[in-house]
């Protein structure tokens, strides 16, 4: 795929998104969001453990996580289902903190091409996330740029999104997830990682997307060509990497060019597997320390000009 410059003539967000932008990220237009989404991956970690991964346990880990470092965040993450009303109608999400709800379902399916297909949780959509009390709604795909175009199901998918959420006055923030072919050994797809971020940002782009959440592409040179790719600001994804290193991801990104952080599993992975007060105690402190790190970080590397409240991005 040939990777164009800034496209400046893109579509400019609405009143009602500029409007979003503005109240999921700081006061300098960073992002710097919680994220406590998961579904599938949060039942998985919980069995790991030996524990109960019913939604009472699932949502008593994601109340504790909103009601401590999540005060503190610009904006949280969460899923539709589980836990996002419990929060908000029991009051721990703070009347400054912004509020993404995923409307995309868990996993994928396969595709007759032997590519991984993503879906919309069935009968939610935008208006579901508006009813949650969204401030912008959250689409993840599996991509694969190499392979797929304008026409494929990735990218029909995510302007149906898009437009859904347009419809509903509502920002929609598309997140881009790579994945290896079952035909491409590790190293093959590692070596080309930094390749199909890129690509996958501008391939969403060209869908409408006005934020995007990406994988850290490898390095700062990689960053750097996300950034010179695309005119829409980009947050960086945490995947759930030791803090320490997320660090230093977050520092190649801010300096690449994003727009802020989207983290969640590198901030509060281990608190999983502990007893509720263990848990509380480890987030307002260990946690804690992480989240103002990470504000620390943003606060230095950080650039309000490529915030996402500026739109368009300076090339």
């Amino acid at each position: 795929m040939t990777t164009p410059g800034p496209n400046l003539a893109l579509e400019a967000p609405t009143t009602a998104e500029r409007r979003a932008l503005a109240q999921i990220a700081d006061a300098t237009g960073l992002l710097a969001v919680i994220a406590a989404d998961h579904g599938d991956p949060l039942v998985e970690m919980l069995q790991a453990h030996g524990l109960p991964s019913d939604p009472a346990h699932q949502r008593a880990i994601k109340y504790d996580i909103v009601d401590t470092i999540g005060r503190e965040a610009s904006a949280v993450l969460l899923d539709p289902d589980v836990s996002v009303t419990h929060i908000v109608e029991e009051g721990a999400l703070a009347r400054d903190v912004g509020l993404l709800v995923r409307i995309e379902a868990d996993g994928h399916v396969a595709g007759d091409d032997g590519l991984r297909q993503s879906q919309m949780i069935d009968g939610l959509g935008a208006a579901g996330a508006r009813e949650r009390g969204a401030t912008a709604a959250k689409v993840m795909v599996f991509i694969r740029p190499d392979r797929e175009d304008l026409d494929g199901h990735t990218a029909r998918m995510v302007r149906d999104a898009i437009e859904d959420c347009r419809r509903h006055h509502l920002l929609c923030v598309i997140e881009a997830m790579t994945y290896r072919l079952d035909d491409e050994s590790p190293e093959t797809f590692a070596a080309r990682r930094g390749e199909l971020v890129r690509d996958s940002a501008v391939l969403l782009e060209a869908c409408g997307a006005k934020l995007l959440k990406l994988e850290y592409p490898g390095d700062l040179a990689g960053c750097e060509a996300v950034s010179a790719a695309i005119s829409t600001p980009w947050a960086v994804l945490s995947a759930g990497v030791d803090h320490e290193a997320f660090c230093g991801q977050l520092t190649d990104s801010l300096e690449g060019g994003a727009a802020g952080f989207i983290a969640g599993r590198s901030l509060w992975k281990e608190s999983v597997g502990m007893p509720a007060a263990e848990r509380r105690a480890f987030l307002d402190g260990t946690v804690r320390g992480r989240f103002e790190e990470l504000l620390g970080i943003l606060e230095a590397h950080g650039a309000p000009e490529r915030g996402v409240t500026a739109w368009p991005r300076a090339s």
